[in-house]
């Protein structure tokens, strides 16, 4: 199974929520885990939420930063999943942050990780087989 890890799946993995404790038994099962070069400045912008609200201390964040970096196989450039995900935000009434994760997905022909539900929701519309669905919820 191959994967796009979508930087909502990553922080309630590296947070240990319990959504993030089913999520990463999910990715210990990937061959192959990408995510576009968006997720650092996403997951960096989750967790700076997460110190300025005083949930976390700085240090645990920039650990913590460190873990979801490495729940990734490779990074793929944004610049060459704009133009299509541009496109896909139009077409979609969908932002541009979200649809590169899509875009990426259908570029490499893998299933996308996220708890976003109006993107899961999204992708499902896209492309049925872009979605992860939990064989438990069946």
């Amino acid at each position: 199974m191959r994967l796009v890890l979508d930087t909502s799946a990553a922080a309630n993995i590296v947070l240990g929520t319990a959504e993030g404790l089913r999520l990463a038994t999910v990715l210990d099962q990937a061959d192959w885990v990408i995510a576009p070069s968006l997720f650092h400045s996403e997951m960096g912008n989750t967790l700076w939420k997460s110190v300025r609200f005083g949930s976390l201390a700085q240090d645990t964040a920039l650990a913590l930063y460190e873990d979801a970096v490495a729940l990734v196989d490779e990074f793929v450039a944004d610049q060459s999943l704009i133009i299509q995900s541009i496109a896909a935000a139009v077409r979609h009434q969908h932002p541009v942050y979200d649809m590169i994760f899509v875009t990426l997905a259908q570029r490499y022909g893998c299933c996308l990780l996220t708890t976003d539900q109006k993107l899961q929701a999204l992708t499902q519309r896209i492309d049925p087989a872009l979605c992860w669905i939990d064989p438990s919820s069946r």
